[in-house]
């Protein structure tokens, strides 16, 4: 009997061993894998047009966009038909589609790997909310043309109450924002989906 507990006990000796040997070996590669960060893509930033020209007068397009507006579903904030000038917004709840932060792998057993919007603005949170503003000027060029421009604000916040903000981040659809991290080789990057712009471009062009 003494010799059977003895076996036992030295072959869990050597289990134990062997299971400390594997921590030792296993949880600094688990801790220490290195974080990736895939930015978004910014050359829509390049690419993408805010400008409409039109080979009418002002007063006729102010026309067609007063329609528009009155059509839309976003909120009025400011119309001046003197100065042809115009200012909507909305605030979404679910507005990952119209922002896009890249993708973001911490490494190790319990990292982060995903979204990076996810991360810091969760959609399943209430607490997230995106106010986009939509500028828009018209300019009289002479009697027979016009150009319309346009600009897309994004202001998002994450908060446990209104008065305790965690996070808020403001850019526009012609700069992205930039947000430093403890890894001095990682910025993180917020960008427009340009999803917004391309629909509110599209339909700014039907009033040729």
């Amino acid at each position: 009997m003494t010799r059977y507990t003895y076996m036992v006990k030295s072959t869990w000796t050597r289990i134990l061993r062997r299971f400390s040997m594997f921590l030792v070996l296993v949880l600094p590669l688990l801790h220490c894998s290195p974080t990736t960060y895939i930015p978004p893509n910014t050359s829509g930033i390049q690419t993408l047009s805010n400008t409409i020209e039109y080979e009418q007068n002002a007063e006729d397009i102010w026309t067609k966009l007063s329609h528009y507006i009155s059509q839309s579903s976003y909120g009025l904030d400011s119309l001046d038909a003197k100065n042809y000038y115009a200012e909507l917004s909305f605030i979404s709840k679910r507005f990952h589609k119209y922002l896009d932060g890249g993708t973001l792998d911490e490494g190790g057993f319990n990292g982060y790997k995903g979204d990076f919007l996810e991360l810091v603005l969760p959609t399943n949170d209430y607490k997230s909310t995106l106010t986009c503003k939509i500028r828009i000027q018209l300019t009289q060029n002479n009697l027979s043309t016009t150009t319309l421009r346009f600009l897309v604000s994004y202001e998002t916040i994450y908060a446990k109450t209104k008065n305790n903000v965690l996070s808020e981040y403001k850019f526009d659809s012609q700069k992205p924002i930039l947000i430093s991290s403890e890894n001095p080789a990682i910025n993180f990057t917020i960008v427009p989906s340009f999803l917004l712009e391309k629909q509110l471009y599209e339909s700014f062009s039907k009033f040729h």
